[in-house]
């Protein structure tokens, strides 16, 4: 066999052997990132640049110093407040956190938007009423409803001189808290004229409001005069920002919370139970006569893609609706009242919902 051949041989043989090493690796690739978590790695330095995976991402350059210490220190209560790796304890490790967020957020709230605060039942559901000082003669007949956290209530009690309502409903079972938004809301109407009652939820109240809006029909019951759906969260996989932002959302991201269970789409596939509310934000179709509408949220926050797709079924069901997405901001970033982003939110919302009422 002459040198030229056997080298011919050899070099065949290597080819066959990277060729298959190469297909062995394409193929542990492939299943690896068919198994990679939807955020990489992610760390945040002291300035709140993030750092995820590959990507170095900035805090914007026009968003508030305040802003900014509010979006460090979210991270921060989750990351060094003692958050159990079990999950079985996150639940209850969670709670405490999140009463303890809300609290000192009122307390603030209290302090720059100051209001009378009184605490009683509203068609047997506790609630606390804030009532702003000097509310003018036009106002005096309207009434809002608030739901999840008080310091926007608070705030917006100030801002609009319109006596607020923050309703503090159950959690468990979750077809409760519909009711119990239903039955408080039944209360008003015995002394308020609809069009006089305006309503708002941020979060998972954003969510509770948006599905007992289109359970309410059902329930014989007329629409309020306007409503605020702030940052609703609801389905697991609304959008790409539920994705895109999990990494930057500084309350919903995987890798703040590695011992929460994992979200879970609904499968809206499953029939409804007759009698029940709508399981989603964006499940049903919109019912006629419903109310203008304010929707928030920012672009960091996951649930913006949610906000984006009511907006638009809003507006194709004829709905006054008027979407603002705030730049660099969170989920609720409006419960941090101090922010100037958040006061030029419910500043909005104020507005929006105090213009729209007794018409």
């Amino acid at each position: 066999m002459t040198n030229k051949r056997q080298r011919a041989i050899l070099l065949a043989s290597v080819a066959t052997i990277i060729a298959g090493l190469l297909a062995a690796n394409a193929a542990q690739n492939n299943g690896d990132l068919s198994q990679a978590p939807l955020a990489p790695a992610v760390k945040v330095d002291p300035d709140a640049t993030v750092h995820w995976g590959p990507r170095t991402i900035p805090f914007g350059r026009y968003i508030s110093r305040e802003s900014r210490d509010a979006y460090m220190a979210l991270i921060d209560s989750a990351l060094n407040t003692g958050q159990p790796s079990d999950p079985k304890e996150f639940a209850q490790w969670s709670a405490k956190r999140i009463q303890a967020l809300f609290a000192r957020e009122k307390a603030t709230a209290l302090k720059l938007y100051p209001v009378k605060e009184e605490d009683r039942e509203v068609g047997g559901v506790p609630a606390a009423i804030y009532t702003p000082d000097g509310v003018p003669e036009k106002n005096r007949n309207k009434i809002m409803m608030e739901f999840e956290v008080d310091s926007s209530a608070v705030a917006v009690a100030n801002l609009a001189k319109i006596k607020v309502i923050a309703l503090h409903y159950g959690l468990n079972p979750s077809t409760e808290s519909h009711r119990e938004l239903v039955a408080a809301y039944t209360e008003l109407l015995k002394t308020n004229k609809p069009k006089d009652i305006g309503m708002f939820g941020i979060s998972g109240g954003c969510s509770l409001l948006q599905t007992t809006m289109l359970w309410l029909p059902e329930q014989k019951l007329p629409f309020p005069g306007a409503v605020g759906l702030l940052s609703c969260a609801g389905p697991g996989d609304a959008g790409d920002t539920w994705v895109l932002d999990d990494g930057v959302d500084p309350i919903q991201s995987t890798y703040l919370f590695p011992a929460r269970p994992p979200r879970r789409p609904v499968d809206l596939s499953l029939p409804r139970k007759p009698g029940d509310p709508p399981r989603t934000p964006l499940d049903g179709e919109i019912p006629k006569g419903y109310p203008p509408t304010y929707l928030l949220a920012g672009t960091r926050d996951m649930s913006l893609s949610e906000t984006v797709l009511l907006h638009r079924k809003l507006r194709n069901a004829g709905v006054e609706a008027d979407l603002n997405v705030f730049e660099g901001m969170w989920h609720g970033f409006d419960d941090d009242t101090e922010a100037p982003e958040s006061r030029e939110a419910l500043t909005d919302l104020a507005r929006f919902l105090s213009g729209h009422l007794g018409k």
